[in-house]
């Protein structure tokens, strides 16, 4: 079986594996919390560039990777109809019970699909697409965004947030800033699970090639390499890193235009006293400075997610 394939069928029974997916839906946001803070940080700039393009709410929305329908009820709200697609049948149902007096009256459907295949939807149907935090599962990205071009209509827009692999969040502890400089030294495209030891950089990376024959030796299993996060992943599966050049890239070779683009938030990982102090003011400048030319034209590249508004290109699919 072709990796490709494999990865498409593991990527499904990942998240149709209720064990796994009912933390989405049990999820409490909290005030305190930093990444409910930048969960909601960048929602609110896809809402930002969705109000911004004035388009009333007689348009039709389509959420791709809608996950436990967290952000669907704010999107809807923008809305004559709403579709959202997602590949987890646990997720559709809690998303559902969110949004239940939407479902109901009929003006959203969370349905079950993958990105990864051709969309159940008419051409040129969609006046907005909204993408948030799912591109990274997708196997072909590519063609995912070719299919958001057939349901898009002329002049339709696609608005996506995404994690930004190499963010300065994570660069501040020295072994995930030697991690993540690393795969971006060797020009890593994917991880293979949440590990964040220098083991799993030695053996899940291109590096594999140079270091599987030591995989059991003593200096390889030693506490040094294996100190940190150690999350083996059941399903073989794949995530796509992604970086603001990298999902600028794939949304300008699809002819996908990008009209705005930005990057936030900068610091959220408030675990202890000092960093509760220091990181939401440094935060705020740097969310500040984001709004000068000159400055976010660098600070795109180390910002929390990547935001892009983008616009359809011609009516060919």
């Amino acid at each position: 079986m072709k990796k490709k394939t494999l990865y498409k069928i593991n990527t499904s029974k990942l998240w149709n594996t209720y064990n796994y997916v009912k933390k989405y839906d049990k999820f409490k946001y909290s005030k305190e919390d930093g990444i409910t803070y930048y969960m909601n940080s960048r929602r609110d700039a896809v809402l930002k560039y969705l109000k911004s393009l004035e388009l009333g709410k007689k348009i039709t929305i389509l959420e791709l990777g809608f996950g436990a329908g967290q952000n669907a009820k704010y999107f809807i709200k923008q809305c004559k109809k709403f579709y959202g697609i997602d590949v987890s049948a646990p997720l559709a149902k809690f998303a559902r019970k969110k949004n239940k007096s939407s479902v109901k009256s009929g003006k959203a459907k969370f349905l079950v699909g993958s990105m990864d295949k051709k969309l159940k939807l008419t051409n040129q149907s969609i006046d907005v697409i909204i993408i948030v935090g799912a591109l990274q599962y997708v196997i072909d990205p590519n063609f995912c965004m070719r299919e958001c071009r057939r349901v898009l209509k002329k002049n339709g827009y696609l608005i996506i947030a995404q994690s930004n692999t190499f963010q300065i969040n994570e660069m501040i502890h020295p072994r995930k800033f030697l991690i993540n400089f690393s795969k971006f030294l060797i020009n890593e495209h994917h991880q293979y699970s949440h590990s964040d030891t220098l083991r799993s950089l030695l053996l899940e990376t291109k590096l594999r090639k140079y270091f599987k024959k030591f995989k059991n030796s003593w200096w390889m299993n030693s506490w040094l390499l294996k100190t940190g996060w150690n999350d083996v992943w059941k399903f073989e599966t794949n995530r796509r890193l992604l970086s603001y050049g990298r999902l600028k890239m794939i949304l300008t070779k699809n002819k996908l235009s990008i009209y705005r683009s930005c990057s936030l938030p900068f610091f959220y990982n408030n675990k202890n006293i000092f960093t509760k102090l220091t990181f939401p003011i440094l935060d705020k400048i740097l969310i500040f400075l984001n709004k000068i030319f000159i400055f976010s034209f660098f600070l795109k590249f180390i910002g929390g997610a990547n935001i892009f508004l983008c616009k359809k290109i011609g009516n060919k699919k």
